[in-house]
């Protein structure tokens, strides 16, 4: 029989493998993955590749993970910090893609690596899906929660309470940009407007009445009421002071995202509107995760000059 304890490279490389198998969300059901050829994207090999980035970054950078902001196990973040002593760091909130049907924060650890590099604390929070019977505004209500718990726990990890910046991918975009253009609900919940200091919405559809992707109209939001309750454009009232509106030159959602900078500029947000060139869906999230692309270095400079 094999002593394992005195085999330690077998050891290490079980090690590993478990920790790969308890931290990786199960993706073998995800619409994406089973119907490929219905995509013009490989989402199994997006999903696959930030895995990989998700568990490197785990071995190399603290964090703490399955932090719960709700009773449902979708509401719940990982946490990801810089090395050495943290104090005072501002937060950045990432909330992930899927048309709300599929993902999870066990993928998107992969997003962290040059936030953390810069001394920001990164959350990455999963939100409930549609295929669990959850619909608007379960999942906007979910990321006002994760807010919630970051404004009121985050110090004790070296986070800046009033320093907190959101931003998403596909329909996390939509998520952060429903939380953001109307701060009544921060009022509500005894959170300082000015802590929500802004946000990132990447490659996001903001009128949810125009058909998109498949699950970010009829699932999400089933009704014509639903559906208007669900378009940031359309309720731009008291927004963030800052936002930057990203979209990929190859995406079908330019126009919304120009629109959706408009509105939020006429309100009085300091708001960039990114277009990258080249881009697909698949490839505005992984710019992100890059330090050197133009859509991280905007986001940086956005959270260190934001006052």
């Amino acid at each position: 029989m094999t002593n394992f304890k005195q085999c330690p490279l077998i050891f290490l490389l079980l090690h590993v493998l478990f920790i790969a198998a308890v931290s990786a969300q199960d993706m073998s059901e995800y619409y994406t993955v089973m119907h490929p050829e219905k995509f013009e994207i490989d989402w199994t090999g997006f999903y696959k590749a930030n895995n990989e980035a998700t568990l490197r970054i785990r071995k190399t950078y603290p964090h703490h993970l399955d932090l719960a902001y709700g009773s449902d196990p979708k509401q719940a973040l990982d946490l990801y910090l810089p090395h050495g002593d943290v104090s005072e760091a501002p937060v950045f909130l990432f909330l992930h893609g899927g048309g709300f049907r599929e993902g999870d924060r066990a993928h998107y650890g992969s997003v962290a690596e040059p936030f953390l590099k810069n001394g920001i604390i990164t959350a990455v929070a999963s939100y409930r899906l549609t295929g669990d019977g959850f619909h608007y505004p379960a999942q906007s209500d979910d990321v006002k929660s994760a807010i919630k718990w970051l404004y009121e726990n985050i110090d004790v990890y070296g986070g800046l309470a009033d320093a907190i910046f959101v931003g998403g991918h596909s329909a996390g975009a939509i998520l952060s940009a429903d939380v953001a253009v109307d701060r009544a609900w921060m009022t509500e919940m005894k959170i300082p407007k000015q802590a929500l200091r802004g946000i990132i919405p990447i490659s996001g559809p903001y009128d949810m009445r125009k058909k998109g992707r498949p699950g970010e109209q009829s699932s999400y939001a089933p009704t014509a009421a639903l559906q208007e309750q669900a378009s940031p454009i359309l309720h731009v009232n008291d927004p963030v002071p800052v936002a930057l509106v990203a979209v990929g030159s190859k995406e079908k959602y330019q126009q919304s995202s120009s629109a959706f900078t408009k509105e939020l500029i006429a309100a009085g947000t300091d708001a960039f509107y990114l277009l990258m060139e080249g881009e697909d869906h698949d490839d505005t999230a992984l710019s992100l995760a890059n330090e050197k692309s133009e859509l991280f270095q905007r986001t940086l400079n956005m959270i260190q000059n934001s006052k």
